[in-house]
């Protein structure tokens, strides 16, 4: 069986394809993120380009697996040092309207922010909780 993901290039604006990763669950968990880079980006472009996997930038050095990533999972492609706004309506008695500012940085210092990502979740009900009138 072969194992895949799909993947998705934004920055080509191009539709998402199917890519074959490895031919075992053991060798898809111990690609590593540069491994797979290779496969998917042009040479020429490896340097400014990041992967994405559920908001989060990937790191170099780490594997598949240490990220949870599953067969046929998506992965996308975006600019190092893009930025993007989300805007979200939180569900709260004054209607808050809020906007999030996501960027994508350097893949490099691969754990050095080790722990400091938040779920995508947790980051709407922290800032839920900071636009409560009695947050201090």
């Amino acid at each position: 069986m072969s194992f895949q993901i799909y993947f998705l290039d934004t920055i080509h604006e191009l539709e998402r394809i199917t890519v074959s990763v490895a031919n075992s669950e053991e060798d898809f968990n111990n690609t590593t993120v540069k491994e797979l880079k290779r496969k998917l980006i042009p040479e020429d472009e490896l340097e400014n380009t990041i992967l994405l996997y559920r908001y989060n930038t990937l790191k170099k050095n780490r594997t598949l697996g240490s990220y949870g990533v599953k067969h046929q999972d998506l992965i996308s492609t975006e600019r190092r040092g893009a930025t993007y706004t989300v805007r979200c309506e939180l569900h709260s008695s004054e209607g808050h309207v809020s906007e999030v500012t996501y960027s994508f940085e350097d893949d490099d210092d691969d754990d050095e922010d080790e722990g400091t990502e938040m779920h995508r979740t947790q980051s709407i009900e922290h800032l839920a909780l900071m636009q409560q009138p009695d947050h201090k």
